[in-house]
Parts: structure tokens; sequence; C-alpha cells
């Protein structure tokens, strides 16, 4: 798959999402139009969440209300939608409803995402990129103020923030419910189990247990505009990262649209308040870094590969789902120290006769990694056993559980149907163990397939790509997924532009778009859209990404040629 890749860096240069426009191309296009177009989109994306406000709120919500008073004055913008479909009850109708003003919602980003694509490559970028910013901004307000939650995190977050901060607990070892009078501890659905996330978030969340007086809605409104500022954060950092790796205005300001519109991310960062969002931050970071230390000529150098790693350690100390693209960085340090370019001449035996230089390197880059992990980790561990401390991470539903996957639907299947629940494969194909052990074997695998493609390529960019094709492989068999978890792959699909030229690149990019997509079909399921068949969810959630995937990857010759016809129309 990736000697595919290869194959089509080699028929031309690698310009994405961009075909250079023909003279003709500059002479027959009207004025001003694209401008007004991306505007349109823009208001279109704004008036679409605007309208999903009153969903939400007549989504039912067991655990909270929230009472915010400008987000219920935002509601009465759409109050004229329905509240009941026909048999449709009112929770389904919400649910239908956002839902399909959601994909309306990604009908307008990517339209604007092609607008940007069919500018003329001199046209000026900056009034299109306050566009973006001040969409995000309005967009992301009304998140922000949205009287209703989708998912619960915020409040699991103001709980370990509480255990911190309020009671000077160790939230890795002692939690919330060992505070029952806590005014989080009934509304929390993890509140007897351990945070479940690294130090660097903890901290974080005691912060704001410091900082805040034990009221919802503050910790939601907190947790929230948070989150808002670290997307804009990290709208930044894909602009200077595409600009820093040599890309075209063009397709710097594409890959800010990409990143900063996509409606799942503006949905999870400005209304979910989720730290995936800040452990992007510390991962666009560390490309950013490697980027630079390439354009250096230092990527090989402890100045050049020692910020980038420092970076993605510090990504995985916010959440551990990190390590994949961390482990990705140190084998593009390995390949790169044993043929630092592409027209080396370097075989494999001379490899394995030179093998002294990466492993310096692995070592003083795994030495960087363990002393930042214990720094960090080691106030929390200090005066407790490793039993106490293995037991911690095993303690979270996350590391026992499924959610939204195909072993939850596995699971699901067997409880409807009890003449199945005695099969032995079912029972096996329910077991944690057996698909921990498969997410493992996936890693390294997608690892080992993208060892060759970086043997080839020692580049930054082929180790985002690698980065990029292990997180998605990672997603799709996943016992434990939710919705927020896709802004992974948009992060790093977007600063892998451009695309079009290389089939594997392309086929990701359109699976990460479609999956944001697809993902939040998560949220009809768990409000009882389909009632009993829960277990559906994960083919809704993983078919139709990996479809794209493969139509893309057949198709690859056709649209490109379609899409180049267009440019000379």
């Amino acid at each position: 798959m990736f000697q595919n890749t290869l194959k089509g860096s080699q028929q031309g240069a690698s310009t994405s999402l961009e075909i250079a426009p023909t003279r003709t191309d500059a002479l027959t296009r009207p004025p001003g139009r694209w401008p007004a177009g991306i505007l349109l989109c823009a208001s279109g994306l704004i008036l679409c969440i605007l309208l999903t406000v009153t969903p939400l709120v007549r989504t039912p919500d067991t655990v909270i209300r929230l009472d915010i008073a400008l987000g219920s004055l935002l509601a009465t913008a759409s109050n004229w939608l329905p509240a009941s479909l026909g048999p449709i009850d009112l929770g389904a109708t919400a649910s239908l409803e956002f839902y399909g003003l959601i994909v309306l919602a990604f009908l307008c980003y990517v339209l604007g995402a092609e607008l940007v694509r069919r500018q003329l490559t001199n046209t000026n970028q900056s009034v299109i990129r306050v566009v973006i910013w001040l969409t995000v901004l309005l967009a992301g307000a009304i998140y922000v103020v949205t009287p209703a939650m989708l998912s619960h995190d915020i409040l699991v977050y103001a709980s370990y923030s509480r255990v911190l901060a309020t009671y000077h607990a160790n939230p890795y070892f002692v939690p919330i419910a060992t505070f029952p009078h806590d005014p989080f501890t009934p509304i929390n659905y993890w509140a007897g189990t351990v945070t479940a996330y690294g130090p660097i978030w903890t901290l974080i969340c005691g912060f704001w247990g410091w900082l805040l007086s034990p009221d919802p809605n503050l910790y939601v409104i907190c947790f929230r505009i948070f989150a808002l500022a670290i997307h804009l954060l990290n709208i930044w950092l894909v602009g200077r990262t595409l600009k820093t790796m040599g890309r075209s205005p063009r397709t710097v300001t594409l890959g800010m649209l990409l990143y900063g519109w996509n409606p799942l991310v503006l949905l999870e960062s400005s209304l979910g308040g989720h730290n995936d969002v800040l452990m992007m931050t510390f991962v666009l970071s560390g490309i950013l870094l490697a980027a630079r230390a390439e354009q250096s000529a230092q990527t090989l150098r402890v100045r050049g590969y020692l910020p980038t790693t420092l970076a993605l350690t510090l990504a995985v100390l916010i959440k551990f789902t990190a390590l994949p693209i961390l482990a990705a960085y140190l084998l593009f340090l390995a390949c790169k120290a044993l043929r630092p370019t592409a027209e080396s001449t370097l075989d494999w035996r001379q490899a394995r006769q030179n093998w002294q230089a990466p492993l310096r390197l692995l070592i003083r880059a795994g030495l960087a990694v363990g002393i930042v992990v214990l720094l960090f980790y080691g106030p929390f561990w200090f005066g407790h056993g490793l039993k106490e401390i293995i037991a911690s991470f095993q303690n979270p539903p996350s590391a026992q559980g499924a959610e939204n996957s195909f072993m939850r639907s596995i699971s699901d299947w067997r409880l409807l149907h009890p003449a199945w629940s005695q099969s032995l494969l079912l029972a096996l194909l329910t077991n944690r163990h057996l698909w921990d052990d498969f997410n493992y074997l996936v890693i390294i695998g997608c690892l080992l397939m993208g060892a060759r493609y970086l043997w080839h390529q020692p580049t930054v960019k082929t180790f985002v790509i690698v980065a990029l094709f292990t997180m998605s492989a990672v997603l799709l068999v996943t016992p434990w997924f939710y919705a927020w978890y896709i802004t992974w792959l948009i992060g790093l699909a977007v600063v892998c532009l451009p695309m079009l030229q290389k089939r594997v690149e392309a086929a990701l990019l359109a699976l990460a778009l479609s999956f944001s997509l697809s993902a939040l079909w998560t949220y009809p399921f768990t409000n009882g859209l389909f009632g009993t068949h829960y277990y559906l969810v994960s083919l809704f959630t993983t078919i139709p990404p990996v479809c794209t995937f493969v139509f893309v990857l057949v198709s690859w010759q056709s649209i490109r040629k379609q899409l180049t016809e267009k440019r000379e129309q």
C-alpha cells in the first residue's frame, strides 16, 4: 500500500487538493466570486450550528440540566423545529434534527474547502483567513453557551479537580466517591474510579478546582472556553506548520479551514470541552518543531529531535493514546539515522552494520521520555507500590469495558439474542484482553509497514502519514471509542497537505473527513433513535470511512483526472 504512494510521488510534484491554474482559468474566473462564496459558506455553517441549540436542549439528560441564560436565548432561533416527528419520541426527534443540521454544516464545510482549493494561487489569503477565524469564534461561542451536554466528561474533569484541589487527595488512587457530600459525586458516572488521564491534564484540572467554586455551570463554561481557545491555537499551529513545510499560501489556508471549520472538532472542543484538543496541541507543536528541524537540517542533532520528542511526550501525558504517534516519530528518527536522505544508496545489509547511530539516538530520546514521565508522574506515585500503580491504570472503565465499538456491538447482540449467548466464538470476541492484544498487533503492523515507507522517504511528512495511518487503524478496531477521538485524525491529516498526487495520502484524508461525520452517529444511537438496535453503532461509524478510503484508493486516477479537468475548464 505504501509502495503505491511512493510510485505516486515519483509521477509528479506533490500538489494536494491543489493544481496550478491555467492561463485560461485565470482569465475567465469572475473577480470577487470566491470571497463571496466563502462568506456564504461561513454564514451557512454558523446558522446550522445556531439551529442545533434547540435540538441539543431538547435531548433528554438524566444527569444535569444547565442554566445558561444566553444559550436559552439563542435557542429561540430554532424553537420552530418540530418537537416530535410522527411516531418518533422527543429524544429521538431531537437527535435526528441535530444530526441533520450537522450534515448541512458538513456540506458548508466541504463547499468552503472546495472554494479555497479552486482559488488562484496568487489570491490574497488574508481576507479568507480572517473569515475562517471569525467563523470559528462565532460558532465556538454558540456552543460555549449552549445549555446542554452531549458528553459529561467536563463533570468528570471537575471531579478530578475537586479531589486534587479541594480535598488534597491523589486522583490516581482516590476517587471522588470517597467524598459523597461533594456536589459532583452524584453527577459523575465515573465517581467510583480514579483518573484515566495523564498527569499534565490532572494538574490542569487541579488548577480549575483551585480557581472555581463548585458550580457545575461555571465549570462547564470555563472548560468550554479553555477548549475553544486551544482549538484556535491549533488552527494557528496547522497554518504555521504548513508554511514551515514550504506549502503554498492557498494550501496553508485550506489546512486551516479543514481543521478549524470541521463540525466535529468544533463540537467536541467548544461544546464537549474534551482534552483531546490539548493533546493535539502538543502533537501539532511537535510536528512544527520537527518541520523546523528538517528545514534547517538539524533533525539528527539533539537540538533538532529533542524538542519534538518532549512535545510528543507531553501529548502522551495528556492522554496515553498519543503513544503510537511518539512511536512513529522514534521510528522516523531511526530510519533517518540509517538513511539521512532518500537519495542515500545504503541498503538493508549496510544498515545492519551501521546500527550504532540510530541506537545512540534512540537511547537519548528514550532517556528524555523517561525523565519527563517520571518528573510528572513521580509526585503522584510517591509512596505507592508497583501493584497499586498498575491497578490505577487498570481501574478506569476505558481499560476494562467497551463503548461504540465492534466489541460492544457483539456484547449487545448476545444480550438481545440469548440463543447466541452460549457461542464460544462470541464469548471470545467479547473478551477485552483479546481486543487489547489485537490493538497492539494493529499498531505494530502499521508501524512495520510505516518503517518501509520511512525507509524510502525519511521526511517529517512521511512520519505524519505513518502516524495518521496507525491512528486511523486503531480507531477502527478499538474496543473503547467516542466521537471526539476523530480530532486526532483531523489534526494529523491537515498537516499532510498537499495530497492529490499520492493515492494512499488522498485516501487517508478522505477517511479522516468521512470518519468525522460518521462518528457523530454515536449520539443518535446513545439517545435511543434506533431503539434496541444499539449493536449497529459500530457499523454506522466505521463502514462509511472504510468504504470512502477504498473508493478513493481504487478510483484515485479518475478522481485526480476529473479534478485536473475542472481546473482547466
